[in-house]
């Protein structure tokens, strides 16, 4: 049954529409887009910068890491090979060392082959295209320069002086230790050499 209003002088009407007011749906204003938009960027290039400096700081550690391995090793090795030999050799000099040793039963040479007890064997230490070398098989890369320097005791006082180092080794005096630098290549070509010593154990 469709409904029936009275006006105000009692005539009858048909249906009444009533209009309800809806609010106005508001967008953003041009301003606020702007305001925004600006933020975002602020946001982003926040967010890009500390990335690349966390990206610089991991490269950072990875080479500092590599050079502390690579240091690590080569004077690990260049120490143990010093320390066991019976003699440094004539013939070694600023870029090469030749160590003479005497086996004893399950020596190893440095490139870990076993040795017949009793005998003599050479181990040559040296550098070649970045590469830390023993009897010319590669032990670990990154290693741009090699430099020996012999300690003899020229007063036969006991002691190994400063200027008692010598280039290469003395014809008549037996070398007591030996000084090597180290300088890097690759990644850590940048960082300055280090130098390191060792005695033979016989002195």
């Amino acid at each position: 049954m469709i409904p029936r209003f009275q006006d105000s002088c009692g005539k009858v009407t048909g249906p009444q529409l009533q209009i309800v007011n809806m609010p106005a749906q508001q967008g953003f204003s041009l301003t606020e887009l702007l305001v925004a938009l600006a933020i975002s960027a602020v946001l982003l290039l926040a967010a890009s910068t500390l990335l690349v400096a966390g990206k610089e700081s991991w490269r950072s550690q990875q080479r500092l890491n590599s050079a502390q391995e690579i240091e690590r090793y080569s004077v690990l090795q260049l120490r143990r090979a010093i320390r066991q030999a019976q003699q440094v050799n004539l013939d070694s000099d600023a870029q090469h060392l030749r160590l003479t040793y005497l086996a004893q039963e399950g020596s190893r040479n440095c490139l870990g082959q076993e040795q017949t007890a009793a005998t003599e064997f050479i181990d040559q230490f040296q550098v070649g295209d970045d590469q830390l070398r023993c009897n010319g098989q590669a032990l670990i890369a990154g290693i741009a320069e090699l430099r020996f320097s012999y300690g003899v005791d020229l007063n036969d006082d006991g002691r190994i002086l400063e200027d008692e180092h010598l280039p290469v080794p003395h014809c008549c005096i037996p070398v007591r230790s030996l000084r090597f630098r180290l300088s890097f290549s690759g990644i850590n070509a940048g960082r300055e050499p280090v130098e390191y010593s060792a005695a033979l154990r016989r002195y």
